[in-house]
């Protein structure tokens, strides 16, 4: 089955503001997820974001573990799909 590596999106200026610190995973691997749901919540610059799944799927690793430092472009998960 295909996997998708999901990055971090380019929400920020890490040159400005510096790295994000993902601080809490609301899946875990194993689980099922479909597009649209929060996969993950980063603090980036005092701002709370939330990262939302781009595929359904199933999570079969977590790259970037809780209080991991993460910029733009980082790799966060890795989601087998069907297709």
């Amino acid at each position: 089955m295909p996997v998708t590596v999901v990055n971090v999106p380019a929400l920020w200026d890490v040159k400005k503001f510096g790295k994000g610190v993902v601080v809490e995973w609301l899946k875990k691997e194993g689980m099922s997820v479909k597009k649209g749901e929060v996969l993950c919540i980063i603090m980036a610059s005092k701002v709370r974001v939330e990262i939302p799944s781009p595929v359904d799927g199933k999570i079969v690793k977590i790259i970037a573990k809780k209080g991991s430092q993460v910029a733009p472009g980082d790799p966060l998960v890795e989601i087998e799909t069907s297709s």
